[in-house]
């Protein structure tokens, strides 16, 4: 589903910093929202927030969704939202994950921590494309290691996702489409140059996998050479016998004929090396991806 365990709590290090700096009892901005309760019950309800987050971090996922939803009991902070939604993301309940992110952006729809959540149930729903493009819209010119972290994992899962699934679990590009994915993916994820040791490495296979990919190659080869050769030279012939008797139709003639030829044959027996392999694992493709 996610790559890691890093994907859910990451995004916590925006909002908290040091861990020191967050202050759980107002709303985003530091405003007043319309559901924002004051005085004990927010003051009550920061503290549960708090209690939950770093039970959160340390993996405790029953003691935090509870303290979650207790802070939700007594005040409308997003991130209470968030906290519940990483809880269910990590067990693998995506689309209910999805609704406390959802809701999470209703009370902030400029909360940083909501918009990643929500990115990552995308993931999990195998939408990581459009959850990539998204975030490059919104984080593509940040400095920020945690968001270029976020980019940078989002687009590699829009590179698995984006190639099919053979039976046997091996990933395959099988279409114009996805080898240009794939190479943007790939490519994108060097450029944010993130301190993750296997997105780097992920990237560095995915793009040799579509240099590869993008060789040329003859299917099959002996007859394709073999046609090639006769071609130029029925072309060579009619002009040699054009040259000869002095007629300027049959020289034209071997020039065109010889050309087309050679295109016809280029066209029919070229193929790129991911469409030769593509051919050759149809028959065991179980996912067909972008």
């Amino acid at each position: 589903m996610l790559r890691t365990w890093q994907d859910v709590i990451a995004k916590w290090q925006l909002a908290t910093g040091d861990g020191d700096h967050i202050d759980y009892n107002l709303p985003p901005g530091g405003g007043k929202s319309a559901n924002h309760v004051g005085g004990a019950d927010a003051l009550a309800g920061g503290q549960f927030a708090a209690a939950a987050r770093s039970a959160l971090l340390a993996g405790r996922l029953d003691e935090a969704i509870a303290g979650f939803e207790q802070a939700a009991g007594l005040r409308a902070h997003p991130h209470d939202q968030v906290g519940m939604g990483d809880v269910l993301l990590a067990r693998g309940r995506w689309r209910t994950a999805a609704r406390h992110y959802r809701a999470a952006v209703e009370l902030d729809p400029d909360n940083v921590l909501a918009v990643l959540g929500m990115s990552q149930a995308m993931v999990a729903g195998n939408e990581a494309e459009t959850a990539a493009r998204d975030l490059e819209r919104r984080f593509g010119t940040s400095t920020d290691p945690v968001l270029r972290y976020y980019l940078a994992s989002t687009w590699a899962s829009a590179g698995d996702q984006a190639r099919a699934r053979t039976d046997d679990e091996v990933l395959v590009i099988t279409s114009e489409y996805q080898l240009r994915l794939c190479d943007h993916a790939a490519r994108r994820v060097l450029q944010l140059d993130v301190d993750d040791h296997e997105l780097r490495r992920g990237a560095e296979r995915l793009l040799a996998e579509v240099r590869a990919g993008r060789k040329w190659q003859w299917r099959p080869e002996g007859i394709a050479v073999s046609l090639a050769v006769l071609a130029v030279s029925l072309g060579l012939i009619l002009v040699a016998v054009g040259g000869i008797t002095g007629s300027v139709v049959l020289v034209v003639l071997g020039i065109v004929l010889g050309s087309a030829l050679l295109f016809l044959i280029v066209v029919r027996f070229r193929r790129q090396a991911w469409e030769s392999r593509a051919r050759v694992l149809a028959g065991r493709i179980t996912r067909r991806g972008a």
